[in-house]
């Protein structure tokens, strides 16, 4: 969705690449001036010198005085095309397409017996869907749906404490974007139902 981390006031925020179509291995770390010159540098070498002596060094400017040894120039491109790509698309679009794709695949599992779906709903959540089948094994059922061509995630999702605090071994979850269609959520839900014809769920 977009951002703007001026208007909202924000002092730090992280993204990572992948997530906004990008390569992985890098990502934006973003804080605001005042702070950013307050921090000390936490990392030697490359850029983030300016200046080197026989008895110390000067530290760069922002915001080379954070950027020690070479960068990932490669990946660097490769995430500057996927956020000219976004751009034009119109992050707005974006947001919204996300929703409208997110509501049907929430409306579609729900019908699907034995399978529970955790989280809020669509206008409140990002485009993922985590759920649980009675009777599988999340790991299974990502397994099987692998098998007929749709590609999920199986386990906790980088959210072992809300998985424990809910008693909950793991869970599958899909995940959407511009690129994904309705054809791709009805193929998750023909999925489903083979994975409950094989487990007798």
């Amino acid at each position: 969705m977009p951002v703007d981390v001026q208007t909202m006031g924000i002092d730090f925020m992280a993204f990572s690449a992948h997530k906004m179509l990008g390569p992985t291995g890098i990502g934006v770390f973003y804080g605001r001036e005042e702070l950013l010159q307050e921090m000390p540098p936490f990392l030697g070498g490359g850029d983030m010198i300016k200046r080197v002596e026989l008895d110390g060094f000067t530290i760069n400017d922002l915001p080379y005085k954070f950027e020690a040894g070479t960068p990932p120039i490669a990946e660097g491109i490769g995430f500057g095309a996927a956020v000219d790509y976004l751009q034009s698309l119109g992050m707005d679009n974006v947001h919204a397409y996300e929703q409208r794709i997110t509501e049907y695949a929430l409306e579609r599992l729900e019908e699907v017996p034995g399978v529970q779906v955790y989280g809020p709903s669509y206008e409140y959540k990002g485009a993922v869907a985590s759920f649980t089948m009675d009777g599988t094994h999340p790991h299974d059922v990502a397994q099987i749906l692998d098998n007929e061509g749709v590609a999920v995630r199986a386990g906790h999702h980088c959210a072992m404490p809300v998985h424990q605090k809910y008693d909950i071994l793991a869970t599958t979850r899909a995940s959407f974007y511009v690129y994904n269609t309705e054809a791709e959520v009805d193929r998750l839900i023909e999925s489903l139902y083979k994975v409950k014809g094989l487990f007798g769920a």
